[in-house]
């Protein structure tokens, strides 16, 4: 099995939820306005002897008419139509931003068509009365409603292989969930945005940003204490976006 990251680039992110490309060498907070948001943005992507993997999907930017997924995928020796799955950890425009595209005639097509993409369904009809919300794209959660290859997840736990589950967190949105790979005794946990970057797990905090913010703090408690032996993958990483225990809680 392989795991790797596949980024997107850092943005600063403010309240309009508009994500904006920067340099983090020469990145001022000060230049930009309170409450703006430093982040990278990196779907994960998982190869197993059997399946070909997306942890999300990110943004969904292109660089000179391709699809940055789609080279990332190509410098793996990967084609887009390789893909099996696809798990949304939640539905917000930066993790289901590659998830398809508006054509010309108005048509949603999908940039990875022979994957099953998983979906908690409650999350979508969520996201699909967040009428206005800039942190959504209507139009792909509109398409997902009715994609023959979605598979909507309803349960609280479960498995999409005998290694990879998934469980159902809530916190940053009503229905997030987390994913959680087994291999060769090893444990590598997706925590998307319930734990996106070191700095959540090392402070206190229950953000104004989450839906549950109290909620999503005390499950990265638990991460805390029980994740000793675990590799984490963080969705918002600013420069190492898998880490060990060690480097999660090292400031």
């Amino acid at each position: 099995m392989k795991i790797t990251a596949l980024s997107e680039g850092p943005f600063s992110v403010d309240f309009s939820k508009v994500f904006t490309p920067v340099e983090l060498d020469t990145y001022v907070p000060e230049h930009h306005l309170a409450g703006t948001t430093l982040l990278s943005v990196h779907p994960f992507l998982v190869v197993t002897s059997e399946e070909v993997i997306l942890l999300d999907t990110g943004l969904g930017l292109s660089e000179g008419h391709e699809l940055q997924l789609y080279r990332s995928l190509r410098q793996e020796g990967l084609e887009p139509t390789q893909v099996t799955k696809v798990f949304l950890s939640h539905l917000h425009k930066d993790h289901t931003g590659g998830v398809g595209t508006i054509q010309a005639n108005g048509t949603f097509q999908f940039n990875f068509p022979n994957a099953i993409y998983y979906v908690q369904e409650r999350e979508l009809t969520f996201a699909l009365a967040q009428k206005d919300n800039p942190s959504y794209h209507p139009a792909t959660l509109q398409a997902l409603a009715l994609h023959p290859n979605v598979h909507f997840l309803n349960e609280e736990e479960g498995a999409l292989t005998p290694d990879i589950s998934f469980q159902v967190t809530g916190g940053h949105t009503p229905y997030h969930q987390t994913l959680t790979i087994t291999h060769d005794g090893k444990r590598y946990f997706y925590g998307a945005d319930v734990l996106p970057q070191k700095s959540y797990i090392q402070q206190n905090f229950a953000y104004k940003n989450d839906y549950d913010g109290k909620r999503a703090r005390a499950f990265r408690k638990e991460y805390a204490e029980q994740g000793q032996d675990w590799i984490f993958l963080l969705c918002h990483a600013l420069r190492k976006p898998m880490v060990s225990y060690p480097d999660l809680m090292k400031k």
